[in-house]
C-alpha cells in the first residue's frame, strides 16, 4: 500500500519555519523523482526551486529587499502547497479511509459542481413549497424532501473531499449564504463540510470561505457561529503553518469587526470545555454511577415505602438526605450539577450508547441540524409531539437530538409519556430563563456554539471510523495560544478567566502560559505566582516552580500553603537544607503546627537525608507520639535508626511495623538489610524473598533498590560481594515459592 511518509509536512515545516528553504526542497526531490505517481510534480518543484534561486542569489550578493520576508513567506505557503498535493497523491491511490475511497469514486465519477447543486437545491425548495397543490401532496412532499436531503449530502461531501476547492465553488458558496430563499439548516451543513475537509488537509481557501460565512452581512446565528469554530480549528491544526498574504489581511480584516472579539473568546471556552468532557464522563462512570448502583436496593426499599415521592423532593426527605450524605453521593451529584451549569458537558456518556443507528454511518449527518420533518423520522407520526420539543429548547446538540428522536420509536408507550413530561419541563425551564435574560442575542450564538461544539466532539470521539480523522480536541486545542488571536486574548480578565478554568481542570501547561501573559499586564501578585509554580510542579518542572514560588514568598510571607509547596519542591530537588528551614518555618508560626503528624515527619525525613540522626529521632518520637503508632511513623524510625547503626531499635521498631497489616515491599527490603548487616544471612534471604513477592516479583525493580540503598548503607557496601550475590541468589530462589500467600 502506498502511504504518506515520503513526504514529511512537519519536517518540511520546521525547515521552513528555521527559513531553510533549499533543504525543505530537497525533501520533495526524492520522492517526485522516485515515485512514478509524483513525475508530474517535478516541473512546479524545478519553478519554485529557480525562484528560491533567484532570491538566494540576491541575498548572497548583499542587496537590501525590503520585501524578502513577505517574499519568502510566499514561497513556504508554495512549497508546503505542492507537499500537500504530493502527499494526497499518494494517499489518493489506495489509502483505506473513508475520505480517500470517496475521493477515488469521485475520480471515476466527478462530482458535480457546487453551483449546480446549489440552483438543484433552490428548485426543490421551491417545489417543496407548492407540493401542496399536488394529487398526493404528503407522497409529493416527502419525495422532494428526500432528493433534497440528497444534494444537500452531495454538497456536504464535495466540500469536504475535494482539493484544491476551485474559485467557482467559493463563488458559489457566497452566493448560497446570500440567498434568503435557502433555509439555513443547508449553509450550516456546508459550513461543517469545509470544517471536516480542514481537518483532512490545509487549504487557505476553505478558511478564507468560512471567514466569509462568519462575517457575511445577514447571514443566520446558527451558520455565523459554526463558521467561526470551524475557523479556529483550522487555524489551530495549521498552526505553525505560514499564512499567504490574503489570509493575513482577511484576519486583520476580521478583528476590526464588533462581534470577533467576544465570540472567539466565547467559542474559546466552549472548546475549552469540550477538552475537559472525557474527564467529566469517566468521573460520572467510575464514581457517581457505581455509588448510584451500590445504593440501588436502599433507594428502591424507601421507594417502596414512600410510593408518593417526589424525585424532585429527595433532597426534602430526611432519609433521603441522610442515605446520600452518608454514601457521598451527595456530594458528587452536586459537583456535576455545578460542572453542568457551568457549561460542562456530562450527557456525552448517556448518548454515546446512541450512536449505532445507521443513520450515523454518514458523516454529514453528524452535523445536520435537526428537523422533526426529515425523511428519517417521517413515519414516526405519533412521535411528532414530542419531536417538535426537541427541536425547540432542549440542553442537547443537533448529533444527540437525532440519537433521542431515532430512540423514542423503540419506546414502549409508558416510557414515551415519562420522556415526553421530561422533555417539556426542560423546554419551559429553558424558555423561562432566556426570558429573563438580558443579555439580548448572545444567550443564543453561546447556545449554537456550545451545541456545535458537542456535535464536532462527538464525531471525532465516536463515529465509527474516527481513528481517519484529526482530534483538535486531543491535540490540545488552545486558542490563545494562537498569534492571529493575540489582541483577542490579551486583556487581564480575559487571561485570568481562562488561566483560572485551565487550573481547576489541570491543563498545567495551558495554564502556565496563560498565568505568565497575565504577569505582563498587571502588578505582581502572589496569587498568580503560586497558580505558575504549582502548575510548573505538576509539570515535574520544580527548579522552574521554585522560582515562581520565591516569588510569591517575597510578595506574601504569611503564606503557609507557599511555603509548604517550597519544602516540598526543594526536598524533592535534594536540597534538603533550605526544605528544613522552610519546614521549620512552618512549625514556628503557628500553634497547631506542634501537633501536625506530617510536618514533624517531614523534618524528620530532611534531618534524616542529611544523617542528622540524632535530631532526626527526637522529631519522629514526637511524630510517632502523636499518630499514635502511625505505620509511617514506625517506617521512619525503623529507617533512620538502621542508617544509624542503632540495630537494637531498629529492631524493636520493625516487629511493631510488621504486626501492622500490609507491609510494603520497602518494609521487607529494609527488615533484609537489618538481618544482613546483624550477621542472619538465612533470615535476610527470607525477607529480600519476602520483597520480591510483594513487587508482584519483578526481580529487576527489587536489585535495582537493593544497590540504590548501597549508597546509603555503608555497611552493606562493605560486604564481600561473593556471600551477597548468594543470599540475593537465594532470595530470588525462594521467592518463586511464595505464590500469592503474602
Amino acid at each position: 500500500m502506498t502511504t504518506d511518509k515520503p513526504i514529511d509536512i512537519h519536517r518540511i515545516e520546521a525547515l521552513l519555519a528555521e527559513g531553510r528553504v533549499e533543504s525543505a526542497l530537497d525533501l520533495l526531490d526524492n520522492p517526485a523523482e522516485g515515485l512514478p505517481l509524483l513525475r508530474p510534480f517535478r516541473g512546479r518543484l524545478a519553478r519554485l526551486r529557480e525562484e528560491y534561486g533567484y532570491m538566494a542569489d540576491f541575498v548572497m550578493r548583499g542587496l537590501p529587499d525590503p520585501n524578502l520576508p513577505d517574499a519568502v513567506n510566499d514561497l513556504s505557503v508554495s512549497i508546503l502547497g505542492l507537499a500537500d498535493e504530493m502527499r494526497r497523491t499518494l494517499l489518493a491511490a489506495d489509502a483505506p479511509t473513508l475520505c480517500y475511497s470517496m475521493v477515488r469514486t469521485a475520480s471515476v465519477k466527478p462530482m458535480r459542481p457546487l453551483a449546480e447543486m446549489a440552483d438543484e437545491y433552490r428548485s426543490l425548495v421551491s417545489r417543496i413549497a407548492l407540493a401542496s397543490l399536488a394529487e398526493d401532496p404528503a407522497k409529493a412532499t416527502r419525495e422532494l424532501t428526500v432528493r433534497a436531503e440528497g444534494v444537500a449530502r452531495e454538497m456536504f461531501n464535495r466540500l469536504w473531499i475535494t482539493h484544491p476547492l476551485p474559485a467557482s465553488d467559493s463563488e458559489a458558496f457566497a452566493a448560497l449564504l446570500a440567498d434568503p430563499s435557502i433555509p439555513a439548516s443547508l449553509p450550516a451543513l456546508a459550513v461543517s463540510g469545509l470544517t471536516l475537509g480542514l481537518m483532512e488537509w490545509y487549504d487557505e481557501r476553505r478558511l478564507m470561505m468560512l471567514a466569509d460565512a462568519y462575517s457575511r452581512p445577514g447571514v443566520t446565528d446558527a451558520v455565523a457561529v459554526r463558521a467561526l469554530c470551524g475557523l479556529l480549528i483550522g487555524l489551530w491544526l495549521y498552526r505553525s503553518r505560514p499564512r499567504s498574504r490574503a489570509l493575513r489581511l482577511r484576519l486583520e480584516a476580521l478583528a476590526e469587526e464588533e462581534r470577533w472579539a467576544s465570540d472567539v473568546r466565547m467559542a474559546n471556552m466552549q472548546m475549552t470545555r469540550a477538552r475537559d468532557t472525557e474527564r467529566l464522563t469517566r468521573k460520572f462512570r467510575d464514581e457517581v454511577l457505581p455509588d448510584m448502583m451500590r445504593l440501588r436496593p436502599e433507594i428502591e426499599r424507601l421507594g417502596r415505602q414512600s410510593a408518593d415521592l417526589d424525585p424532585a423532593a429527595m433532597e426534602e426527605n430526611p432519609e433521603w438526605a441522610e442515605l446520600l450524605d452518608k454514601s457521598g453521593l451527595s456530594e458528587r451529584l452536586k459537583e456535576m450539577q455545578e460542572i453542568q451549569e457551568e457549561g460542562g458537558d456530562i450527557l456525552m456518556g448517556t448518548f454515546s450508547q446512541l450512536k449505532s443507528f445507521p443513520f450515523f454511518h454518514d458523516p454529514s449527518n453528524w452535523f445536520l441540524p435537526f428537523t422533526p420533518d426529515h425523511s428519517t423520522l417521517a413515519a414516526s407520526a405519533d412521535l411528532a409531539p414530542m419531536l417538535d420539543i426537541l427541536g425547540g429548547n432542549t440542553p442537547f446538540c443537533d448529533s444527540d437530538r437525532w440519537s433521542m428522536a431515532l430512540s423514542l420509536g423503540q419506546l414502549p408507550a409508558e416510557q414515551r409519556k415519562m420522556v415526553d413530561a421530561q422533555l417539556r419541563m426542560q423546554a419551559e425551564q429553558i424558555e423561562a430563563v432566556r426570558a429573563a435574560s438580558l443579555q439580548g442575542s448572545n444567550p443564543g450564538r453561546e447556545a449554537i456554539a456550545v451545541g456545535y461544539v458537542r456535535d464536532l466532539y462527538r464525531f471525532v470521539k465516536l463515529f465509527r471510523r474516527k481513528m481517519e480523522f484529526k482530534d483538535p480536541f486531543a491535540l490540545g486545542l488552545n486558542l490563545p495560544a494562537l498569534r492571529e488571536l493575540s489582541d483577542v486574548f490579551d486583556d487581564a480578565d480575559t487571561l485570568r478567566l481562562i488561566g483560572e478554568f485551565y487550573f481547576r481542570r489541570h491543563y498545567w501547561e495551558d495554564a502556565f502560559g496563560i498565568f505568565r501573559r497575565l504577569d505582563l499586564l498587571i502588578t505582581p501578585e502572589a496569587g498568580v505566582y503560586q497558580k505558575m509554580g504549582h502548575s510548573l510542579q505538576s509539570l515535574g518542572r520544580l527548579a522552574e516552580a521554585l522560582e515562581y514560588y520565591e516569588r510569591a514568598d517575597m510578595l506574601d510571607p504569611s503564606s503557609r500553603w507557599t511555603r509548604r509547596r517550597l519544602a516540598a519542591c526543594y526536598r524533592a530537588t535534594g536540597n534538603y537544607d533550605k526544605a528544613l528551614h522552610y519546614y521549620r518555618s512552618l512549625e514556628a508560626d503557628s500553634p497547631e503546627a506542634s501537633s501536625d503528624v506530617n510536618l514533624a515527619l517531614s523534618i524528620g525525613f530532611c534531618f534524616v537525608k542529611l544523617r542528622r540522626f540524632d535530631e532526626a529521632l527526637k522529631v519522629l518520637f514526637k511524630a510517632e507520639y502523636l499518630g499514635a503508632d502511625s505505620p509511617k511513623a514506625l517506617r521512619a524510625i525503623a529507617w533512620c535508626t538502621l542508617l544509624g547503626g542503632d540495630y537494637e531499635r531498629c529492631r524493636t521498631y520493625t516487629s511493631r511495623l510488621f504486626a501492622k497489616d500490609d507491609p510494603t515491599p520497602e518494609d521487607y527490603l529494609n527488615a533484609g538489610h537489618l538481618e544482613l548487616l546483624t550477621g542472619h544471612p538465612e533470615e535476610a534471604a527470607g525477607r529480600y524473598a519476602a520483597s520480591i513477592a510483594a513487587r508482584d516479583f519483578d526481580v529487576d525493580a527489587f536489585v535495582a533498590a537493593v544497590r540504590r540503598d548501597f549508597d546509603q548503607l555503608p555497611g552493606l557496601a562493605a560486604l564481600d560481594p561473593l556471600p551477597l550475590g548468594i543470599i540475593l541468589d537465594r532470595a530470588i530462589l525462594r521467592s518463586r515459592s511464595l505464590g500469592s500467600r503474602l
